[in-house]
């Protein structure tokens, strides 16, 4: 997997291409990097006259960017829905698409737990699971 070279790697690697004495082939031989990485930071240092790799391109905002508010408010409407069932309104009210993932990430970073009710707990009147594969008892 590709890495970030450090700071210090890419000038040096731009002043042996600046003094000109070796190949880029040679360069990065000697830096132990692809010979296209070489090609690209001295394209990018003639062009920009910096060394420094360029700023993160922030990745693709949500679709439902914006909604924030309006999940929360579904969130407390119905708070015992499932991440499919908040897909679902989000489609119906807003026609945005988006996915149960999605939305559990989203519901983790607003800090909003994905059901606000807990499960109920066990009734006496219900077999528990044995744990052993095995059909439980009742006594």
């Amino acid at each position: 997997m590709p890495f970030a070279l450090s700071m210090d790697l890419r000038s040096r690697i731009v002043s042996a291409c600046q003094a000109g004495e070796l190949t880029q082939v040679e360069i990065a031989e000697i830096f132990q990097v692809h010979v296209k990485t070489v090609e690209k930071l001295w394209q990018h240092f003639r062009q920009t006259g910096s060394a420094a790799a360029k700023p993160h391109g922030g990745g693709v905002p949500a679709r439902w960017a914006g909604y924030e508010e309006e999940l929360r408010r579904l969130v407390a409407e119905q708070s015992d829905a499932t991440l499919a069932q908040y897909a679902t309104l989000l489609w119906e009210r807003h026609q945005i698409v988006t996915s149960a993932p999605v939305l559990s990430r989203t519901l983790k970073a607003l800090g909003l737990p994905p059901k606000k009710s807990p499960s109920r707990p066990w009734s006496r009147a219900d077999p528990k699971p044995s744990g052993h594969g095995g059909a439980s008892t009742l006594n």
